[in-house]
């Protein structure tokens, strides 16, 4: 089976959500969540997830697909969400990098012993790959990467050619981006919000379940209502902190993006023009195939 697939993505609070679900009633699209905290059961207000009618009207994949704490790889998230999409044309919307990696670009099939005598400096690193492979160099998003050069050593001196995953997909993905300030005060007004809505109570009640282990306890918003809710954080500290993990949060989203993907940086600052532009770029080579 192939599901033709919309890309959009973007750094937290840019808008991606009201822009996926306008472009979903225009072009009659389902909805494939591509963010990796959402997968979480009970984790709503903090992960900022639709609601549960929006949930029902897009017929959104890629949610609710574990309890928190449940390890979950994106390797699993992958063979879930090949399960969950039947050939109708989806918008993958999100701001999870790897996922979206994983998409166009597949999972590594096999892990490769790293040669004992390989050079310590990056210079080192990259004159032996090129002598094992005069192009492999040009292929890797990050040639800078230590850890990076030394697999794709271990790869090409063993015979293999390199992964689908380590270069930058030739896919173009809309990317939203706004005004650093502007950015900076939607991410406020998100954790007043959030705040508001129950993002204390939501806590508890996992907190009670037994059910906010592993990964999820560190989760941006829940680490922090937690620590308010034992008395070690007070609301504006709660309030401040989250703001200050989500934008530097969102900063790594950019710097990924940028460093990764085959971007396409779309201005979120009129609507109508953003889903234009956002448009343009998908009609530049339609849909991505995306075989199951």
């Amino acid at each position: 089976m192939t599901t033709p697939l919309y890309f959009l993505s973007g750094p937290t609070a840019s808008g991606k959500t009201d822009l996926a679900h306008t472009l979903a009633d225009q072009m009659g699209l389902r909805l494939l969540s591509v963010d990796s905290m959402m997968v979480y059961r009970g984790m709503n207000i903090g992960t900022a997830k639709p609601s549960d009618e929006e949930i029902e009207k897009y017929d959104y994949a890629g949610l609710n697909l574990v309890d928190p704490g449940t390890p979950f790889s994106v390797g699993d998230w992958l063979r879930t969400i090949q399960k969950q999409l039947d050939g109708r044309p989806t918008l993958a919307v999100g701001g999870t990098g790897l996922y979206f990696r994983a998409i166009t670009s597949g999972l590594e099939e096999q892990e490769i012993a790293t040669p004992s005598d390989l050079p310590s400096d990056i210079q080192g690193l990259q004159q032996r790959l090129q002598k094992a492979d005069p192009k492999a160099l040009s292929q890797l998003s990050d040639p800078e990467n230590p850890r990076r050069l030394e697999r794709a050593i271990a790869w090409r001196e063993a015979g293999l050619p390199l992964p689908h995953s380590w270069s930058v997909p030739d896919v173009p993905i809309p990317v939203l981006q706004r005004d650093p300030q502007e950015l900076a005060t939607r991410i406020h007004q998100r954790v007043i919000q959030m705040m508001n809505q129950g993002l204390l109570e939501e806590t508890q009640t996992l907190l009670n379940a037994g059910s906010l282990t592993g990964t999820a306890t560190q989760a941006i918003g829940y680490a922090e209502a937690t620590a308010l809710l034992h008395g070690t954080l007070s609301k504006e500290d709660v309030i401040e902190k989250i703001a200050t993990r989500t934008r530097q949060y969102a900063k790594r989203q950019r710097t990924w993006f940028r460093n990764q993907m085959k971007s396409e940086w779309i201005q979120n600052k009129n609507k109508q023009t953003a889903l234009d532009d956002i448009q343009k770029v998908w009609e530049q080579t339609g849909p991505y195939l995306f075989v199951q």
